[in-house]
């Protein structure tokens, strides 16, 4: 940590005006095999005070957190309490980044953090309505860092949403939409533009979580392919137009209770192999 804190020292006098004013700099500092920055920000009135909250984010490969190669910051000129600022950003980061899943694999490097400024002089955020409203747009904020993350997964060219409903608990929702989302087969198979609801099926009975698989539905987009535990006849012309989108929707319902989970993924294409196999350390 001293040689660290003596490079940190170092750099705030050797870096220019124009770029300590520069966010986007920051941003594309940070970069990796990311192609493209991930930024985002949102404006909310609270009373007469306009706030802002701004976040950037980095991230392509070994992504799930729980320890992965992802980082995001998040700034505002809210004046929010600490404790609530935590709280606010521990729902968030549930609803977002822990919803996020890339390749499956993990790494030593994992950051999500706030900094708040209070120069908005809003009213003290620390609870009640203002606090929800802050909290919704924090939330959409990074929900939205998240996509941009998932879209840029090494390799891949598609962004896809994995929506699990009508489970008994959170829980159980989010295993499965994580096991289906980790899924080589079922992340291929929307690569090849292919509507193959048996490697989501299957994903699902080795997700660990106990289904009734003749409840179980199974869509793509609105599409649906699998209906109470069988296939069901579909036209294999629309269901391409739809996996063709650089935005695809795997909708499963359980029809076993009233909680969902989200988790964002890509697909997985050759691209992938190609960056991490020529990738040296």
């Amino acid at each position: 940590m001293d040689k660290i804190k003596k490079g940190i020292h170092k750099l705030c006098h050797s870096v220019t005006l124009s770029l300590c004013h520069s966010p986007l700099s920051a941003v594309e500092g940070i970069m990796t095999t990311d192609t493209f920055s991930k930024i985002k920000n949102v404006k909310l009135k609270i009373k007469n005070s306009e706030i802002t909250i701004w976040g950037c984010a980095k991230g392509s490969g070994m992504i799930e957190p729980n320890l992965a190669t992802m980082l995001s910051f998040i700034l505002t000129d809210a004046q929010i309490t600490k404790d609530a600022l935590s709280r606010a950003l521990k729902i968030a980061t549930e609803l977002s980044f822990n919803c996020l899943t890339v390749d499956g694999d993990t790494s030593t490097n994992d950051t999500v953090f706030a900094l708040a400024n209070g120069v908005a002089k809003n009213k003290i955020i620390s609870e009640g309505k203002n606090f929800q409203l802050f909290c919704a747009q924090l939330t959409a904020v990074c929900i939205e860092l998240t996509k941009m993350l998932a879209h840029d997964g090494e390799g891949a060219t598609k962004l896809i949403t994995v929506n699990v409903m009508g489970a008994k608990n959170i829980y159980d929702a989010k295993k499965i939409a994580k096991t289906v989302a980790n899924s080589p087969l079922v992340k291929t198979a929307i690569f090849g533009n292919d509507a193959n609801w048996g490697r989501i099926v299957a994903a699902i009975g080795r997700s660990g979580v106990m289904v009734d698989s003749k409840k179980v539905d199974v869509s793509f987009g609105n599409l649906c392919v699998f209906k109470k535990g069988h296939p069901v006849s579909f036209s294999e012309e629309i269901a391409k137009k739809i996996i063709l989108q650089k935005s695809v929707s795997i909708n499963i319902n359980l029809n076993s209770g009233k909680e969902y989970a989200t988790v964002y993924t890509c697909d997985f294409s050759d691209g992938y192999i190609k960056v991490n196999a020529s990738y040296r350390s």
